[in-house]
């Protein structure tokens, strides 16, 4: 897929480019752009921001998915005694999206599908048959997001750079980028990143809900996240080898949260399809039937039927 924000000739514009364009405008509705939609933010005008420092090249945020946007947001209070923010419906995407904070400047997101408007995202959801709140994908703060698309493929990644803009509340500009990786079979256990750019960052208006105790990724010693993560020397969270498993920790007013998983299924955005494999939920695809063979024959002796009698009757 093309970056929205590429100089080159108009002609280059693919129907993939416009369909992403039309997917990615729902963003606006989230950050306080033109929405007639009343439950789509919550966040009032003039809200006092707290002061956070932004390290570049760390974890920025988890994802937690669930099938149902109320009743993931009652499952993370009551877990954690604190209730997360609603953020905004991204249309385009087809979701909704809560954020809490941790101490510091990583935070949590809630995503679920989105009732009144459907999206690649939250079909995903929908196909992923997802019980409960599930990490689902996670994300690296790191201001080189557009420069790395030019980088990974070396091992052996896909790149997906996608260029954001939008307008604070006081009318001024702002931009953010995100860049995902496709190619591999890992799902949201491989990282995606993103840089914020001139935007306000979530953790400043967001609820705390605790300390981030830590997160740990675990993959193959031979999937190459651990050459991209040595390449890009990021941190705020633990690589080891072993199986494929997501662990995130955390204090609240309740104790020690943990969320974890196997398998994350992870963003993926029309286009790539083939770079992913199935998700939890998904129907296998049926083989093409191929007839059975003949079984082999056993001999038959034959012999001289004269003096075998007829059957009465």
């Amino acid at each position: 897929m093309s970056d929205s924000d590429d100089d080159g000739p108009k002609a280059e514009e693919t129907e993939e480019d416009a369909e992403m364009k039309k997917l990615l405008a729902g963003f606006v509705d989230e950050t306080g752009g033109d929405d007639d939609d009343s439950d789509s933010s919550d966040s009032e005008s003039g809200e006092e921001a707290r002061e956070i420092d932004l390290e570049d090249n760390v974890l920025d945020h988890v994802v937690l998915a669930a099938a149902d946007f109320e009743s993931a947001l009652e499952e993370f209070t009551e877990k954690t005694g604190v209730a997360p923010k609603i953020a905004g419906a991204i249309k385009g995407l087809g979701i909704k999206t809560a954020r809490v904070s941790f101490e510091g400047s990583s935070y949590l997101e809630i995503i679920a599908p989105d009732p009144k408007s459907g999206g690649p995202i939250g079909n995903l959801l929908k196909a992923s048959g997802i019980s409960g709140l599930k990490p689902f994908h996670w994300a690296i703060r790191n201001e080189r997001a557009e420069p790395l698309k030019d980088e990974v493929n070396k091992f052996g990644y896909t790149p997906d750079h996608i260029s954001m803009f939008g307008a604070k509340e006081d009318g001024t500009p702002r931009k953010w980028e995100m860049l995902y990786l496709y190619g591999h079979k890992m799902g949201g256990i491989a990282p995606f990143y993103i840089n914020w750019a001139n935007s306000d960052h979530p953790c400043e208006t967001m609820p705390i809900v605790g300390d981030l105790i830590g997160v740990k990724v675990t993959a193959p010693s031979d999937d190459p996240v651990h050459k991209l993560i040595a390449h890009t020397e990021s941190g705020g969270f633990s690589l080891e080898e072993g199986d494929a498993s997501f662990e995130l920790k955390f204090d609240s007013p309740e104790g020690e949260i943990t969320y974890e998983s196997t398998k994350m299924v992870g963003f993926r955005f029309p286009g790539f399809e083939d770079e992913c494999g199935p998700v939890d939920g998904e129907e296998p695809e049926m083989p093409e039937f191929v007839m059975p063979a003949m079984p082999e024959l056993l001999p038959v002796e034959t012999g001289d039927y004269e003096d075998i009698p007829a059957t009465e009757g």
